[in-house]
Order: structure tokens, then sequence, then C-alpha cells
């Protein structure tokens, strides 16, 4: 097979606009295949990114939430050519202890893979006009094309449009996952979800199928208020609002939270996800603070309380087995996911896409591909 050219957003710089280019991709090895995008979500790790919050190798195509058909495969790949597939950023090695445990997302190769910019099957298939350009969380779905180990491949129902499934790819699996999986929330508990956000109303529906008696979101734009409301919160607090908040905590250590699900990366979010919580509750930390910054937590309270801190990262179960249970739930009316598209952009506009994600409007920015199909059938 021949190189394929494309055009991809290309990051140079933190905090610089990204930039539409010509690049070229290898063609597919062993494990590989090369799809075609369809769409891709502007997730906020993404905007986070961009701006430098954490190390990552320069330049780089960004882009970890996407949809896409795959085109061609390399060597001892058995997904057939044509099938629409969600583009899975927890592929795994297949062969390490967390692998075979059903763990991909703590698999070690994988993670080095990604700090490092390549894939777990190779380095990376993206080459630019000064050389060879990263690629990010082992798929660089901002891009018309991308090559990807073959096991980041999850077939897409023929009935789910393929901005739907992006979407499934990272915000519907951590937001659900984290409510079902990694805190298992009990039905008639009471908890909270701090950011209403992507991820936020994700956890919020999971939280709903599980039956939670109580599911509080707090969000300091009102727009995200409402429509937590309409993905099944049972209340809705300001975060700004501090008598409010403060009203929460005061009753903490008496009538707390069973549960929180801290979905975005600020400090000061994280330490109030544990200080609303009853004694033995447990807080579900989701959103990633910027690499090195201190993350305040009053001790006191945690031992005392026993209280417990945990990380959710992609859901919590192997992607392989949970997307198809989450599409299963949207299918069957559980889950209400074409309400999380708020707006659409072509790639030429991915800039105003992140900026949209960076002032929190709406709930995901799609990036939708010239000629895709996004309507699902």
């Amino acid at each position: 097979m021949t190189r394929t050219a494309t055009h991809a957003a290309v990051l140079r710089a933190f905090g610089r606009p990204q930039v539409i280019e010509e690049v070229e991709l290898r063609p597919p090895g062993a494990g590989e295949a090369r799809v075609r995008l369809l769409a891709a979500g502007v997730c906020h790790s993404d905007v986070g990114q961009a701006a430098g919050e954490w190390s990552h190798p320069l330049p780089v195509v960004l882009g970890h939430e996407g949809a896409a058909v795959v085109e061609a495969v390399g060597p001892d790949v058995a997904v057939p050519v044509g099938t629409r597939v969600v583009l899975n950023l927890a592929p795994g090695c297949g062969v390490c202890a967390h692998c075979y445990a059903g763990s991909p997302i703590r698999c070690q190769a994988s993670l080095a893979a990604m700090a490092e910019g390549r894939l777990t099957t190779g380095p990376t298939p993206i080459e630019g006009k000064d050389g060879a350009i990263a690629a990010y969380s082992l798929l660089s779905c901002f891009a018309e094309h991308a090559v990807v180990a073959a096991r980041s491949l999850i077939p897409i129902p023929a009935d789910v449009p393929a901005a739907v499934a992006a979407l499934v790819g990272c915000a519907v699996i951590t937001g659900v996952g984290a409510a079902i999986a990694t805190i298992d929330v009990p039905a008639g508990s009471r908890g909270a979800i701090i950011g209403a956000g992507g991820v936020g109303v994700n956890a919020i529906q999971g939280a709903r199928i599980r039956g939670a008696s109580e599911i509080i979101a707090l969000d300091p734009s009102e727009e995200r208020r409402v429509l937590a409301l309409q993905f099944g919160a049972t209340r809705v607090v300001d975060s700004r609002d501090s008598d409010l908040v403060g009203a929460l905590q005061s009753r903490a250590a008496a009538d707390g939270l069973d549960w929180t699900i801290v979905t975005v990366g600020n400090p000061d979010a994280i330490g109030l996800g544990v200080e609303l919580l009853r004694p033995g509750g447990v807080a579900a930390i989701v959103g990633l603070a910027p690499e090195g910054m201190p993350v305040p937590i009053d001790t006191l309270g945690l031992v005392t309380y026993e209280r417990r801190i945990v990380g959710s990262a992609y859901g919590s179960v192997a992607p392989p087995i949970l997307i198809p249970r989450i599409f299963d739930l949207y299918r069957s009316g559980a889950l209400l996911l074409d309400e999380l598209v708020s707006h659409r952009f072509p790639l030429e506009s991915v800039n105003e896409a992140f900026a949209l994600s960076e002032r929190a409007g709406g709930l995901r920015a799609v990036i939708e591909f010239d000629g895709a199909d996004t309507g699902g059938g």
C-alpha cells in the first residue's frame, strides 16, 4: 500500500491556533487499520492539551473522540473494510495483566505510547512537511483520515448516527461508566455531579439509570443547569452561589451525600467533591487538573470520616464491553444522546469549536467531515 495524503488540524505550539495542513499517513501495518473520519467530538481535554496544561510531543494532531469507516487494513486484522466504527482510545496491548483483567485503560504499554505520541502497534503514522507529527491519545481524530490500532475499532450499529457514536467514544463512556462502574451507584442513593458538561450530563444519566433517588448537578452555567434537569438531575445548584454550596457542605457530616462525581479539572471543585460526602462516602474524580497543580484536600475530614477518593478513567470497564451496552441503552431510549450534540463545525473551523468549548458553550461541539454520512443506517 502507498502513503495516503489527507488534511489534518496540526498544533505546532501550545497556546496557538491549529492549522489545517496536508499530511501523509503511512500504510497500516500488522494489527492496524486506516479509517476515514465521519465525526469527531471536541472534548475539553483537547482544549486543555492545546493550551499546554499537560506535556506532550509537538507538533501533534489532536482529537480522541471519533467515529469513522474502515478503508484499509494491515495483516492480521479481521474487521471488514467498510465497517463503521467508534475509535477507542484504550485499546491496550492485549497481553499485560491489566488487559487480561479487563482494564485496558490501565495498560502501561498504551499509556507509554500515548505519552510519546505514537501507537501501541508502531510509530506515529503521521508525516508532515517538516517530519513526523505526533499522534494524540493513540487516535488523532481531527483529520480526514487516521491510522490506528485495530484494537481501537468498535463497530457501530447501523441505526446509530456517526455524530452520536463519536461522543460515545469519550464523553458518554466516561460519564456513564463513572456512575455505573467506577462508583456502582446504588439504587436509592444520594449524590452530586460537579460539572454538567458533556461528561457530567452522562454521569447524571448513569446515576438515573441506576436508580439514584437524589442527583444534584452543580455548574456555574445556567444553560447547563437547565440541560442537567433534562438529562435526569433532580436538583441543580449554581456552583458560584456560596450560600447554597455552603449549606450542602455544612450538612455533610450528619446528612452528606453517598457519592460525588467530579467531571471538571478544577482543584476547588475536586476538593468540594470530597467535602460534600457523608462519612464513608466516595468521590470519583474524572476531571484532570493541569499538570503539577495541587489539589486541596482536608485530610482530617478525609481520615476521620473515612471518605474515599477514586480515580475514574474512561468508564472503568473495557470499551468493547461497555460501548455496545451504551448503544443498547441509547437504542432503547434509556440514554439521551442525540441531545448531546449542541454545535456542528467543519474541520476548517476547529479553532472556533475549541473556543466554544473553552467558554463552556453548549454540551458538545462535533467536527463533521465533508461527504460523511452522519445519519446512521
